[in-house]
């Protein structure tokens, strides 16, 4: 739920949207990594996008956004600076 969270408070989508959990099996590839698939959907219920997200700790994560064509829209990584 937290990948979620994090989607919805960074990822710009407009309010005629909303993530819907995917069945897409999420990357194997992230070693250590927890990642999920979201479907970005319309009002009308028409999927729009893609997103795949991963946390591997909650000072480090990321996503991708593909458009409904898996053309990459948009690739974020944030990394939160640890204070001393």
């Amino acid at each position: 739920m937290m990948i979620q969270e994090f989607l919805q408070s960074t990822l710009p989508l407009d309010s005629s949207v909303r993530l819907k959990r995917s069945d897409i099996e999420p990357d194997q590839e992230i070693v250590n990594a927890h990642s999920e698939a979201f479907e970005i959907v319309s009002d009308a219920g028409e999927t729009v996008g893609y997103v795949k997200a991963w946390e591997d700790n909650p000072s480090f994560r990321g996503y991708v956004h593909f458009d409904s064509d898996g053309n990459v829209v948009d690739w974020k990584v944030f990394k939160d600076r640890l204070q001393s």
